[in-house]
């Protein structure tokens, strides 16, 4: 059984807290307890010391502990079923069951924000405590209000954690929903959609590759394998750009040890592992988020790279790669 949200960040229900309770309103009007709605409070301390992602998470959970009939869908419900995404939504989305429509914003739950759709209810569920939409009504909600870039990234993120959810199982399920608005779309983010992936930001930099629209860009491929002989040794790597030119994308947090590996281990290993595969034959490039940042006009630092590694370096004979 998942653990509640609300245990996992803290959060404290101040409709339950009873009128002898004077502590906690006094942390509560010292500044200790923070209050992410009107009735649900996070230690202040803990929640500024968070990761942007989770105190979106914290947010998420706290608007659906304070609902009382609304649903939480979209990016927030993702983040309640713990799928990775891009962005850090401003705020979380609600549906109300059925063919129900949300009242005037003024009833609103602070930092929440109605969306106007039928939800029936075998598209509701539960996670870890708060009534969230399905995981399937969610990822085509995200794709319908957060755009294809998110639902591409949930899609790979749904896909690397429950390897059974398959591009033929999502277009099953599709059928079962019947008519909805923005299906079509899904569809094609489905199609863009690759399993393996390890982080929305190898998502990120697959689809700016494939959007720059530059001729010298031929291929992009995924999760491909190489294998050396001489070690006996295989080697995954994120990104194939024309069959030679290895594109590896770095995050943060495994250089922080947010994962309980030592960062110098992290960083002797993947040199190591940079050696062997330049030596193998292939040339490699490392990428990381801010290097994905787009300019107003032109390629990010990335592709730009891309680009240049391109034509610099000659493409090897032969690719030692699995099939």
């Amino acid at each position: 059984m998942k653990q509640p949200w609300k245990d996992v960040h803290h959060l404290i229900e101040l409709r339950r807290i009873p009128l002898t309770d004077t502590d906690t309103r006094a942390h509560l009007a010292a500044g200790h307890l923070l209050r992410l709605t009107a009735e649900v409070a996070v230690p202040a301390d803990y929640y500024r010391g968070l990761p942007p992602w989770k105190k979106a998470e914290a947010r998420a959970a706290a608007v659906g502990l304070t609902a009382d009939k609304a649903v939480v869908c979209g990016m927030a419900a993702a983040r309640l079923w713990g799928i990775a995404l891009l962005g850090i939504e401003n705020t979380v989305d609600l549906l109300l069951p059925g063919a129900n429509r949300p009242a005037s914003r003024s009833s609103w739950i602070s930092g929440s924000t109605y969306r106007s759709a039928t939800l029936p209810e075998a598209q509701m569920t539960e996670q870890g405590g708060i009534r969230v939409t399905g995981l399937l009504r969610t990822l085509t909600d995200i794709r319908r209000y957060a755009g294809e870039r998110e639902a591409v990234a949930a899609l790979d993120s749904v896909r690397l954690r429950w390897p059974a959810f398959t591009e033929e199982r999502f277009h099953a399920g599709l059928a079962l929903m019947g008519a909805y608005p923005g299906i079509r779309a899904f569809r094609e983010a489905v199609a863009l959609s690759h399993p393996g992936i390890g982080s929305p930001w190898e998502t990120k930099a697959r689809l700016l590759l494939l959007e720059c629209g530059e001729e010298a860009i031929i291929s992009v491929e995924t999760q491909v394998q190489f294998y050396d002989e001489i070690t006996d040794k295989y080697y995954f790597v994120d990104i194939l750009i024309n069959g030679w030119l290895i594109l590896e994308i770095d995050g943060r947090a495994k250089y922080l040890g947010t994962y309980g590996t030592d960062p110098e281990t992290v960083i002797v290993d993947e040199r190591e592992r940079e050696k062997a595969l330049q030596n193998l034959g292939p040339v490699v490039l490392r990428a990381g988020k801010s290097h994905m940042e787009e300019p107003p006009e032109g390629h990010c630092e990335m592709v730009l790279m891309v680009l240049r590694g391109l034509k610099t370096f000659t493409a090897p004979a032969s690719v030692p790669r699995v099939a």
